[in-house]
């Protein structure tokens, strides 16, 4: 009888997974203070970088700005250069915000009208809960630090309860609805 030999070759198994996670491990808890230290010092030295980076683009900046002063001061006509155009709100402004108006609201009973106006609505009443809230808010400061706990817990109260209207205000603000198989 003939018997075969193969050469049997270690597979990549969980046991020599493990075995390089622990050697790693091990290495890493040898000299984790000197990877620490080297871990920080590239960060600082990268954020000296940065910072460094910036001051000369600030500083470029600034030279530029300066170089395109003196231009506009040496060069014919610099009281045109520095004066800004004035916009005029005349016949034909309007002409073309009507006609802007027309394709983004298309009639009186279209969905887009809907739609502008109940997040208009939806913007107005967020920011009025807005006030309220911020107003609530030193309230609640206000008797938190005056010692009164029985107003401060009643103020705890409300202010949750005025964070149900104003958690669905402000999630109509950010997102109006949208009919069915738009934007899909």
């Amino acid at each position: 009888m003939v018997v075969q030999s193969k050469l049997i070759l270690p597979s990549p198994s969980e046991r020599s997974v493990k075995r390089i996670v622990s050697e790693l491990t091990g290495i890493y808890l040898r000299h984790r203070t000197r990877i620490s230290r080297a871990v920080y010092l590239t960060l600082f030295v990268a954020l000296i970088n940065r910072i460094r980076n910036a001051i000369s683009e600030q500083k470029a900046a600034s030279i530029r700005q300066a170089e395109a002063r003196k231009r506009a001061v040496t060069g014919p006509g610099s009281g045109e250069a520095t004066s800004r155009k004035r916009v005029e709100l005349n016949r034909e402004f309007f002409k073309n915000l009507l006609r802007l108006l027309k394709i983004v609201i298309p009639g009186w009973r279209s969905e887009e009208l809907r739609l502008l106006i109940s997040h208009s609505v939806f913007l107005v009443i967020r920011t009025l809960i807005s006030l309220y809230v911020a107003e609530l808010d030193g309230r609640l400061v206000s008797s938190l630090v005056r010692g009164k706990g029985r107003d401060f817990l009643l103020g705890i109260v409300w202010w949750m309860v005025v964070a149900i209207p104003a958690t669905f205000t402000n999630s109509m603000a950010s997102s109006p609805p949208h009919s069915k198989g738009r934007n899909q």
